[in-house]
């Protein structure tokens, strides 16, 4: 008779319980700042957005007694891999690695069975916003790998099955950045005021309607980051500008849309209606500028097959680099492959310019910079 007794307890507490909390997430939501320093969205759907100079980070909270515990979200995996057809490439393989490869490096490469490397020769000359290497074969397997003592994932390799459908990818690495660490907060009134107490220091909450234009970007952003959360077909121009056209200011979430687009097939190049030729040659057709969106192409993301934890005290690196300093200034011929390629199965061509693809978090916004503590000598 206990039994039932709590369980019938339990039953009718537990809405009272989330109606309580559901409460307290309607006080505590809102948006918090520092003054110029940056400041947090706390949403009553229990997930936040902290942002502060070149930095947006979204994840979800949760609410005990009155404190506040951030989990900020990071990226399934380290890595990415998108691969599409390109016709102009009459064999072997086209690698564009983005600039986080050396940026924010050291980072590795394997492919097939041989040894693990370095994709960066040490002092290579950086700069670019990606980086293109050129194989005269196609691998079957490629993994990548990072050592940077501050991530926050769980492998630091992810291995990929390279299909053989595909001979042109873009390669990415999503570093993680103190700000997604998980952190708490603090929740007092002061005059009145809610006001976070935490690590980044204070956060005091904002009037409504304060900062209205940020918090349409804000919302904005997040619900576009939902959509985007499973997504597994990207379009990019050929500059690699990512092909949304979705305006963070706005309401307008479907502006750009790939049905408004003729494939060609002898280029495997999406055209814009309104300027598509039928008998056309789109082979070398080219967009006018980054923001230009005439010639669109598509990417399939490469599940990953193995996450791996590499310990870099006992693995071996090779004494290799995919990009060597002496390279640099390699000239290719009109497939973006190097003339003179031979025996070497590693080989590096010319660097691309153009800006960076972004497709996952943290998102760069003009912010100004979390103002953290000193910690103590303890």
């Amino acid at each position: 008779m206990k039994n039932y007794l709590l369980i019938l307890i339990f039953l009718t507490a537990t809405p009272a319980f989330a109606q309580i909390e559901n409460s307290i997430k309607k006080n505590t939501s809102g948006m918090y700042g520092q003054g110029s320093q940056g400041g947090i969205y706390v949403y009553d759907d229990g997930t936040f957005a902290l942002f502060g100079y070149a930095t947006l980070v979204l994840g979800k909270y949760t609410l005990t007694d009155n404190h506040i515990n951030f989990i900020p979200d990071i990226p399934k995996q380290a890595f990415t891999i998108l691969g599409r057809k390109n016709p102009k490439i009459k064999g072997g393989v086209k690698f564009t690695f983005t600039r986080a490869f050396l940026d924010d490096g050291p980072t590795y490469l394997k492919l097939d069975n041989d040894s693990l490397m370095n994709t960066f020769e040490e002092n290579y000359d950086g700069g670019a916003s990606d980086y293109v290497s050129n194989l005269p074969y196609h691998p079957e397997t490629i993994s990548l790998a990072h050592n940077t003592v501050n991530h926050l994932y769980r492998y630091n390799t992810n291995s990929f099955k390279l299909d053989s459908a595909y001979n042109d990818f873009l390669l990415f690495y999503h570093r993680t950045i103190s700000e997604q660490r998980p952190f708490s907060a603090t929740i007092k009134t002061e005059k009145g005021k809610t006001v976070l107490e935490s690590h980044w220091d204070e956060f005091r909450k904002y009037e409504s309607g304060k900062d209205t234009e940020f918090e349409t970007f804000l919302n904005n952003y997040k619900k576009q980051a939902l959509k985007d959360k499973d997504v597994k077909v990207f379009y990019f121009n050929d500059q690699l500008k990512t092909a949304k056209g979705f305006n963070h200011l706005s309401e307008e979430f479907s502006i750009f849309d790939i049905n408004n687009y003729v494939l060609d097939e002898a280029s495997n190049k999406f055209i814009r209606k309104d300027i598509y030729k039928k008998g056309t040659d789109y082979s070398k057709a080219l967009v006018s500028d980054y923001h230009d969106e005439s010639y669109i192409l598509k990417y399939d993301n490469i599940d990953v097959d193995e996450q791996t934890l590499t310990d870099f005290g006992e693995v071996k690196v090779g004494t290799q680099a995919l990009f060597k300093i002496a390279d640099q200034n390699k000239q290719t011929d009109g497939n973006g492959l190097d003339e003179n390629f031979s025996t070497p199965k590693l080989m590096q061509t010319t660097e691309v310019q153009g800006q960076q693809p972004t497709i996952v978090a943290p998102t760069k916004v003009e912010k100004p910079k979390l103002k953290k503590k000193k910690p103590s000598n303890k």
